[in-house]
């Protein structure tokens, strides 16, 4: 089966300093090994380098390609051997251990002009300065599927073959196959009675028009638009995009009909494109563009009491509740993204302390700081909450929606700072009308909105808000300035959290691209890694580690009195 997941395709550089010598008379001679983890948590060999001499700071030729997926949690361990011949996965324990990373390739893309480096460790983990560093930079390969060309033609003196009158002309665009064969990719509109016609500029996908190669033919025949019968073909020419971008303006050809007369005048066309590049999401990512995350969490009483074994929100030592599922699922993958990795953390629907009934307020019980640390600072901050809080309603989004769209109203272009808010639910929404409102308000701002649906109930009206196929009209005939919300249930892809994730995050990618396009913001430029790289580690964080799905949480903390 076809995989159609939206992907990137990129490269890894790797590069080490300070590997340990374990050759008597002489340095390492250094390889490495690429494992990536799969579904079955098992670690399977993708890449082995290339083997370099005598040397404790090796920066490696060969290239190690691979698929970017956004919305996944790809891992990776990078393991060093001493070679003393050529390794086989089979051979590795007859060689010497220098030093490995493990890592997600979120983290790698994710740091600071998409190049991360860090400490190597011991096989164990232990200390990892004394086995030396390493440098990884992730590079897109090809940046340009999504590249369009637009081309301005007009033609001169066109020849025409009717009796009587200038003709109606129009032309037929063609790219030539590798077999030799033409393949129409564009006909232009017909311009009545006219031997100047100047059609309309149009654009189109490059690769459409010559399959990602600069160099290949583009024919552009002229046809003369019979009534009665079919067109006449008048002539053609020959252009390439390679030939059109070199000349810097209009070019002019002549018409020609193949294997006839070249001397007569069949008039000419002039031509002229101007190739626009689509910047991608991991352009964005790789010149400094930041996602922060906004984490809101459903305490209302539909959700059941914490102490009743069938609540949403009760806590035990066998497994995470939805919620917790949630949060690492979609958490573990963005923090990757965000540099400072604090997260805003709200909850809705709850009586507070001291009797106030709230539809928005900070978990960590701040007023003027919402942000925790990390997945793991939501965890704990939810785990706090419900020591206090009295689980309550209605479930209003609103409130919500407008504080994280406050804050993202202070990012002006040409800033570019994204945010997701993950909004967790259990029950149907009781102010949909305002919740509309909300999100079309908010539609023009660099923000996305998750809903994940946890629990069994009728979450019919969030499909609603989550207008794939039209945009979101609201109150008064108001129109969303472009989708912004996906909705996920959680009970369909439970017992996959990798599909989980996929399903809540992949339209993140083109939300955030389709706000920079609007706002003509281009990626910034990737910023250099420092000269001394292995002295500027930056957040370890961004190792694997984190919160692991596949072990039990830790203890519940003692419930509020329901």
């Amino acid at each position: 089966m076809a995989d159609d997941r939206p992907k990137s395709r990129v490269q890894l550089s790797f590069e080490c300093k300070g590997l340990k010598s374990k050759d008597t008379f002489s340095k390492s001679d250094p390889q490495m090994i690429v494992h990536q983890r799969q579904k079955d948590l098992s670690w399977q060999e993708v890449w082995s380098s290339e083997k370099v001499m005598n040397n404790a700071n090796p920066a490696f030729k060969s290239k190690f390609e691979t698929d970017y997926f956004f919305e996944e949690q790809q891992l990776f361990r990078f393991l060093l051997y001493d070679v003393d011949n050529h390794a086989k996965s089979a051979e590795l324990n007859d060689q010497d251990f220098l030093g490995c990373f493990e890592g997600s390739m979120g983290a790698i893309v994710g740091s600071r002009g998409s190049c991360l480096s860090r400490p190597l460790a011991g096989k164990k983990g232990e200390d990892g300065k004394k086995y030396g560093f390493i440098k990884i930079l992730a590079e897109e390969i090809s940046s340009n599927a999504n590249d369009t060309v637009v081309f301005k033609i007009t033609g001169s003196s066109l020849a025409t073959q009717d009796w009587i009158g200038k003709g109606d002309k129009f032309l037929v665009l063609s790219r030539k196959r590798g077999d030799g064969e033409l393949e129409e990719f564009h006909r232009t509109e017909v311009i009545s009675s006219n031997h100047n016609p100047v059609f309309k500029p149009f654009e189109l996908l490059l690769n459409k028009v010559n399959a990602g190669k600069m160099e290949n033919p583009i024919i552009i025949q002229v046809y003369d638009q019979n009534t009665a019968s079919d067109p006449d073909y008048c002539g053609e020419v020959t252009v390439t995009v390679q030939e059109l971008l070199s000349a810097g303006g209009p070019k002019g050809y002549k018409v020609d009909k193949p294997k006839k007369d070249s001397k007569k005048d069949r008039g000419s066309l002039t031509v002229q494109i101007e190739v626009k590049h689509q910047a991608t999401f991991l352009e964005y990512i790789a010149g400094g563009t930041q996602i922060s995350v906004f984490v809101a969490i459903d305490f209302t009483a539909s959700n059941k009491p914490v102490t009743n074994p069938e609540s949403l929100h009760h806590m035990d030592d066998k497994g995470w509740n939805q919620y917790q599922q949630a949060i690492i699922a979609v958490g573990e993958i963005l923090d990757k993204y965000d540099q400072d990795k604090m997260f805003d953390c709200y909850g809705f629907g709850a009586k507070l302390p001291d009797g106030q009934i709230s539809h928005c307020f900070a978990l960590n019980g701040s007023v003027a700081n919402s942000k925790v640390p990390g997945v793991q600072g939501i965890l704990g901050a939810y785990q706090t909450a419900l020591t206090s809080l009295t689980l309550y309603g209605p479930t209003n989004f609103e409130p919500t929606i407008k504080t994280a769209a406050q804050k993202q109203a202070q990012v002006k272009p040409p800033k570019q700072e994204y945010m997701v808010l993950l909004i967790l639910t259990d029950g149907e929404i009781t102010d949909l009308d305002e919740t509309v409102d909300a999100i079309i308000a908010a539609s023009g701002l660099p923000l996305s909105i998750i809903i994940v649906g946890v629990g069994p109930a009728d979450f019919t009206s969030m499909m609603r808000l989550d207008a794939d196929d039209h945009l979101l009209t609201g109150s008064g005939g108001r129109r969303a300035e472009r989708d912004v919300v996906q909705f996920v249930a959680f009970r369909d892809l439970k017992n996959d959290p990798s599909r989980l994730a996929h399903e809540i995050l992949k339209e993140i990618p083109a939300q955030l691209t389709s706000y920079m396009k609007k706002h003509n913001m281009m990626p910034m430029q990737r910023p250099p890694p420092p000269p001394n790289w292995e002295q500027h580690m930056g957040d370890l964080s961004a190792q694997m580690g984190g919160v692991n799905l596949h072990q039990p949480p830790p203890p519940p903390p003692p419930p509020a009195l329901q």
